[in-house]
C-alpha cells in the first residue's frame, strides 16, 4: 500500500527533472527518459505488481507534459512494467541483466509506438531516419542514467519494504 502511495512523489519528482534537467543532455535528437527507467527498476526490484501503478501515475504525468497524443506514454510504461515483470520472474538470480533488457526492450517499444502515432497524426517521419537519430542515442542516454535510477529505486524499495532479518 505504501508502495502506491510513494509512487506519485517519486514519479512527479522524476517526471520534473526528465523535462527540465535531463531533457537538456541531447545526443544527436534523442534524451534520457528518467520515468521509463523507474519504471523498469521498480518492476526488476519489487515482488508484487505495484509496478503497474507506478507505470500509470508515471505515463499520465508524462501525458500531461508532452506533445504527443494525450494518454500516449501511458502504453509504453504499462508495456514496460508487463516486461520488467516478465524479465524479473525469468532471470530472477541476474536482477542487473533483467534491468538491462527491460531497459532495451522498453526503450525500442516505446520508440516503436510513437513512430507509429505519429504516423498516425500525419507527421512524415522516417523509420530509419528515427531509430538512427532518435531511438539509438536515447538507448545510449537511458543506459547512462540506468544504474543512477536503480541505486535511487532500490533505495526507495528498501525504505519502503525493509527485508526480513532472520536469526
Amino acid at each position: 500500500m505504501i508502495a502506491n502511495l510513494i509512487s506519485l512523489p517519486v514519479m512527479l519528482i522524476l517526471s520534473v527533472l526528465q523535462m527540465t534537467a535531463v531533457s537538456r543532455i541531447i545526443l544527436i535528437n534523442g534524451s534520457a527518459d528518467l520515468v521509463l527507467l523507474a519504471v523498469a527498476a521498480w518492476g526488476v526490484r519489487e515482488k508484487g505488481e505495484n509496478v503497474y501503478i507506478w507505470a500509470l501515475v508515471g505515463g499520465l504525468l508524462i501525458s500531461i507534459t508532452t506533445a504527443m497524443p494525450f494518454l500516449s506514454p501511458v502504453i509504453p510504461y504499462l508495456g514496460t512494467a508487463f516486461l520488467s515483470r516478465v524479465f524479473q520472474k525469468r532471470l530472477w538470480q541476474s536482477p542487473i541483466l533483467a534491468l538491462i533488457i527491460t531497459v532495451v526492450v522498453g526503450t525500442l517499444l516505446q520508440h516503436f509506438i510513437y513512430i507509429v502515432l505519429l504516423q498516425f497524426t500525419e507527421v512524415n517521419i522516417g523509420l530509419v531516419e528515427s531509430l538512427g537519430n532518435v531511438t539509438i542515442p536515447s538507448l545510449l542516454l537511458n543506459f547512462f542514467f540506468l544504474f543512477p535510477v536503480y541505486v535511487l529505486i532500490n533505495d526507495i524499495g528498501k525504505w519502503i519494504t525493509p527485508e526480513e532479518v532472520y536469526e
